[in-house]
């Protein structure tokens, strides 16, 4: 079980390391699933992983500070995230059934981890 102690980045680390080896199983069902597959997890998990760490670093600045910041942030992370998408279906021969179906459940899956490491946070405060 994860630890709610460290903070969100940590957390969200553990928990795409986890999503991460999960993703390796898909190299039993062929080399190019199990690349797609990788991929669209590990591109979701930089995702979610830089939110986490601009969550820890910037939790104590000021409420308004924090909510600029953090929007900036969310446009900035969703327009890198839709180049890097963009570039990975268009320049390489992966399945792209399974690297899109991939990248949204395990962006879900991420963010939903997220929000509880961030209600535990809010809940020991």
């Amino acid at each position: 079980m994860i630890n709610f102690d460290g903070g969100v980045f940590k957390n969200s680390l553990k928990a795409s390391a986890l999503l991460l080896l999960i993703s390796l199983n898909f190299f039993l069902i062929g080399e190019q699933e199990g690349v797609a597959v990788l991929s669209g997890v590990l591109l979701s998990a930089i995702f979610v992983c830089s939110s986490a760490w601009i969550f820890d670093v910037f939790q104590y600045a000021e409420n308004a500070l924090f909510i600029k910041i953090y929007i900036f942030s969310i446009a900035l992370r969703f327009l890198l995230v839709l180049l890097l998408f963009g570039i990975l279906l268009g320049t390489t021969k992966i399945d792209e059934i399974y690297f899109t179906v991939s990248f949204i459940i395990s962006y879900l899956c991420q963010s939903v981890t997220e929000m509880i490491f961030l209600n535990k946070i809010l809940q020991k405060e």
